[in-house]
């Protein structure tokens, strides 16, 4: 069975819910109050593999599609999975997906760069201190328009090294830019036009 977040009626997950939406409309300036996106709540791995449409790894718990949320029920954490649960940990999941949705907004349902849309949750949803920091990029560039582990290992300390040096607004207005893209060309045009460099990890590592 597939609960809704009002079925689920878990306190602490709508607490969640609520502080997300929150800190992600104080982040992205959005403005979002109405038709807020829904949340299914999963209980089992079977449907996590029903909804995602092919059998997942169990690493798998979360993911968003067609404006909506679908989420491992916390309560089933180490049992339908490979992760355990700790509030932090899960918190910062569910506002890394609800990120993807506020990223959708702002650039009309573009969603390339993969290694901008992925690092931007990550650093977004305070996930950067979960994960071990790094010396030197050599590898989130080549995800454009595809996953791998290396997008989850660099491409949150990208985002989070531009945003300091060069600040938010810079950010959202390249993420408002992918409007116009078409290609990974005209989006390395977009960058540099933005930060005033092109984008390599030559650069990119003279900033770290």
């Amino acid at each position: 069975m597939i609960y809704s977040l009002k079925q689920n009626k878990d306190k602490v997950f709508e607490e969640m819910y609520e502080k997300s939406m929150k800190e992600l409309d104080e982040f992205y300036k959005l403005g979002w109050k109405h038709h807020l996106p829904p949340i299914i709540i999963l209980k089992t791995r079977k449907e996590i593999d029903k909804f995602w449409g092919n059998e997942t790894e169990d690493w798998l718990v979360a993911f968003a599609d067609r404006g909506k949320i679908f989420i491992l029920d916390r309560k089933r954490f180490g049992k339908e999975n490979s992760h355990k649960y700790s509030y932090e940990e899960y918190y910062c999941l569910l506002k890394h997906e609800l990120g993807h949705l506020f990223f959708e907004h702002i650039s009309k349902g573009r969603n390339n760069p993969t290694w901008i849309n992925e690092g931007t949750q990550i650093f977004v949803a305070g996930q950067l201190k979960f994960k071990k920091s790094i010396k030197k990029f050599s590898k989130f560039i080549e995800h454009y328009d595809n996953w791998g582990k290396e997008v989850y290992q660099e491409s949150g300390f990208a985002i989070e090294l531009l945003v300091k040096k060069f600040g938010k607004e810079r950010l959202i207005n390249l993420i408002e830019g992918l409007r116009k893209i078409s290609s990974e060309e005209e989006f390395n045009k977009l960058f540099k036009k933005i930060y005033g460099f092109e984008l390599n990890y030559k650069n990119m590592n003279k900033l770290l």
